[in-house]
């Protein structure tokens, strides 16, 4: 029997969910965090594919938004943003999306990863996300 190579397909997951453009950050980011999932594609007005979002954008949009808090480190309980800016996904969202057919093989996906540096990649079908691939999920495939 001829042993097949893994592909995309065999050590992505579903995407979970998709978000919108015109979401509301805040309720993504909570989202991210009641699911366990560190990040999510982004879809436009027309349905498209445009970006993904993950917890690091809006990490680094909080970090941001609190420097000019001068108690954020000294009360850590305080919130340092007492009324939350109107922000969406679509403002915070990378919009460089690493997208990866789903019969690559995962060498190839590994490769792609690490000439691109980045921690995951959506898998495609004819421009329709099926699933992600994070770096965590190629050392759990081994």
């Amino acid at each position: 029997m001829v042993r097949r190579e893994p592909t995309a397909k065999d050590v992505m997951r579903p995407a979970g969910f998709l978000f919108s453009e015109g979401d509301d950050a805040w309720n993504a980011a909570r989202r991210l965090f009641e699911s366990g999932q560190t990040g999510a594609p982004v879809l436009g007005v027309d349905g498209r594919l445009v970006g993904l979002v993950s917890q690091a954008d809006m990490a680094a949009y909080l970090r941001e938004s609190s420097r000019e808090a001068p108690d954020f480190y000294a009360e850590p309980d305080h919130d340092p943003i007492p009324v939350r800016p109107a922000v969406t996904v679509g403002q915070l969202m990378t919009r460089v999306l690493v997208q990866v057919p789903e019969d690559m093989s995962l060498e190839e996906v590994e490769r792609h990863m690490l000439r691109r540096r980045v921690q995951r990649v959506l898998v495609v079908r004819d421009g329709e996300v099926l699933g992600v691939i994070t770096a965590i999920d190629l050392l759990r495939s081994r």
